[in-house]
């Protein structure tokens, strides 16, 4: 199997063109950027070598290769031996900013681990890197031109360092390496190179490399004679803007399609205006002071305040409006009908958690659908946290609502089971809006009772439920209201709504799924003997039981005195105080089954006579049996 899973894990590299980037080619490649790297992308980031070398100061890599060391000047810092190389080396490795995509998942793990933002999966889906500054790529060597240009055509103003196979500039036989060639030529220069992944790389191959610059500035806020070529001169400035572009157009129906699209739109526009911005504020300075500000500073019509870089200003000002707009486009999927009708409250609550992470990827209809893709391969799983957090919920809003039996096998020291009664169950603390409708809250609680409802009965969402028979009901009235698998009265006074199950047949899905789940009841009720199943199915009449003789042994207690909040607590590692009313919520069990004559446990399995099977050891009578639990009762 271990040479197998080799093979596997080798074959699953090769096909992903996975050989990352030593030492020595990371630092040829940091070198190579001349402006100041505040937001570094990584399109094809492996287990993130190129960033771990930065981070790390290259090691390995002599002083001398590094050619950002040449001007500086190396001097003992502090008394702890170290000098000023030892933190000029790691000059790349504290940028404000990265970020990162990679294909493979099973890599990204170690991105998270170095604190790097990830874009997605494929780079190639990747629609914009707006905001990037400069980007450092080892692509697939397959298509590497194609990566290439691709970064070219999503950075706007940035420059652009990667390796690629020599032979595709070497040989620019197609479309998109003739057009690599090109832009080379016009906007950055190529450097060939043997022997970058021989040493100290975790994968070795003797391909020649092509190590190409490329510098992409936008011109149309650098040339300012172009632009103000352009305005019209005068108060002709002033004139209104033509409704028709502030009109948008028809939109595509698809929810995904017309999110993107406003996306798109948005970041083009805030993208003039920051540039916009930039100019005006540019040419203000220029101007000079108002003459309050003169008066204040003490100054004459000549001061002038020293005029900001228009590209750092427009830059900055753009980075924060494309987060902006990027935390509203993914905000609209988060909270969109296609989450929203799917997911439970407190499940809506826990994806938003992680809404910095997902605010990170890029917005793209690509990370979208993968996005949802996961949410709904998760969908299992969320529903089973939603049935169980709802069985909680009924069980612990109110005594009425329990059924107590003996448990089938748990790991629990008491071996209690629990399910929602089947005829009817309460709900308290429903609160009515000044309108006369349900607050908010008890809406949302309603609706997750739906979604669970819905899902075990396999309908889809959009019925006839609880919210909907309820907004279109007086509540005030205390009348019956029917919705599809419930009929529900509210009580004003005590803020309770009683919930009457049109069919027991959901209820019990619940109950068993729980049940089985929290291992009260086998998984199959064939494997349980008469008594076990005629003290599950007969719970209700025997929980009055159960709750006599409870009652009865805890006369002499004080406190909050809940044994199915004692229990549930008990289960999730919080039974603190909780262990002597669960002692005596066992004893009363037990003392009702020996009156009853119940002895619960497996079906028979054998013709040989047995006097009784239980879960646990058999005392040696039952007289003395009950004894024992008499004794317990009274403690």
């Amino acid at each position: 199997m271990g040479g197998d899973s080799g093979l596997s894990l080798e074959i699953t590299m090769s096909s992903y063109q996975y050989y990352p980037t030593g030492a020595h080619t990371a630092a040829r490649m940091y070198a190579k950027f001349k402006r100041p790297v505040n937001h570094l992308c990584d399109p094809s980031a492996g287990k993130g070598h190129l960033i771990r070398h930065a981070r790390e100061g290259f090691i390995g890599v002599p002083d001398a290769d590094l050619p950002w060391l040449a001007d500086v000047e190396d001097r003992p810092l502090g008394r702890n031996g170290a000098r000023v190389f030892d933190y000029a080396r790691k000059r790349f490795g504290d940028v404000r900013q990265v970020s990162a995509v990679e294909i493979d998942a099973r890599h990204h793990d170690s991105l998270k681990e170095l604190d790097i933002q990830i874009l997605g999966y494929d780079f190639m889906d990747v629609q914009s890197l707006a905001t990037v500054t400069s980007v450092l790529m080892n692509p697939p060597f397959a298509r590497g031109e194609a990566h290439v240009l691709h970064a070219w055509d999503v950075v706007y103003d940035a420059e652009l360092v990667a390796i690629i196979n020599a032979e595709s500039i070497r040989n620019p036989r197609t479309q998109e390496r003739q057009r690599l060639v090109e832009l080379i030529a016009a906007h950055g220069t190529v450097e060939f190179l043997r022997d970058q992944f021989i040493d100290d790389v975790e994968r070795k191959t003797d391909v020649e490399v092509a190590l190409i610059y490329l510098e992409k500035t936008p011109a149309r806020y650098m040339d300012l004679d172009r632009l103000l070529g352009g305005l019209t001169k005068g108060d002709a400035l002033r004139g209104e803007i033509e409704v028709e572009v502030c009109t948008a157009l028809s939109l595509p129906s698809n929810f995904i399609q017309d999110t993107s699209y406003r996306f798109r739109q948005a970041v083009a526009a805030a993208r003039a205006a920051s540039e916009a911005v930039a100019l005006a504020d540019h040419f203000a300075e220029g101007m000079g002071l108002t003459l309050d500000e003169m008066q204040a500073k003490g100054v004459g019509s000549d001061f002038r305040t020293e005029a900001g870089n228009v590209r750092a200003a427009a830059n900055a000002d753009f980075t924060v409006r494309y987060d902006n707009l990027k935390k509203r486009a993914w905000g609209q999927i988060l909270r969109s009908s296609l989450l929203n009708d799917r997911l439970s409250n407190q499940a809506r609550r826990k994806v938003e958690a992680s809404a910095e992470s997902i605010y990170a990827m890029e917005f793209s209809v690509a990370n979208i659908h993968g996005f949802l893709a996961g949410v709904i391969q998760s969908l299992p799983s969320i529903y089973e946290e939603m049935i169980v957090d709802l069985f909680d919920a009924i069980i612990e809003r109110s005594s009425d609502n329990v059924v107590f039996y003996r448990s089938w096998k748990s790991n629990q020291k008491h071996r209690i089971g629990m399910r929602i009664r089947k005829s009817r169950f309460i709900m308290p603390r429903f609160q009515l809006s000044f309108g006369g409708s349900l607050d908010y809250e008890s809406e949302r609680f309603l609706a997750d009772v739906d979604k669970v409802w819905g899902y075990l009965m396999g309908e889809p969402h959009g019925y006839d439920g609880l919210v909907a028979a309820m907004k279109k009901s007086d509540l005030r009235s205390s009348e019956r209201i029917a919705s599809r698998y419930f009929d529900v009265r509210y009580y004003k006074g005590v803020q309770t709504l009683h919930f009457y199950p049109k069919s027991s047949e959901v209820v019990e899905k619940i109950n068993k799924f729980v049940g089985k789940l929290r291992q009260w009841i086998p998984g199959n009720m064939d494997e349980a003997n008469s008594d076990f199943q005629k003290q599950y199915e007969g719970g209700e009449a025997l929980t009055k039981d159960y709750m006599r003789a409870y009652e009865m042994s805890a006369r002499n207690s004080y406190g909050y005195d809940r044994p199915a909040i004692a229990l549930l607590r008990n289960l999730k590692g919080k039974d603190e105080g909780d262990t002597l009313q669960l002692d005596r919520l066992s004893a009363a069990v037990d003392m009702v089954h020996t009156q009853r004559g119940l002895h619960c446990g497996p079906a028979l399995t054998t013709s040989h006579p047995v006097k009784s099977i239980c879960m646990g050891d058999q005392p040696h009578s039952n007289e003395h049996y009950r004894q024992e639990q008499l004794l317990l009762l009274a403690a």
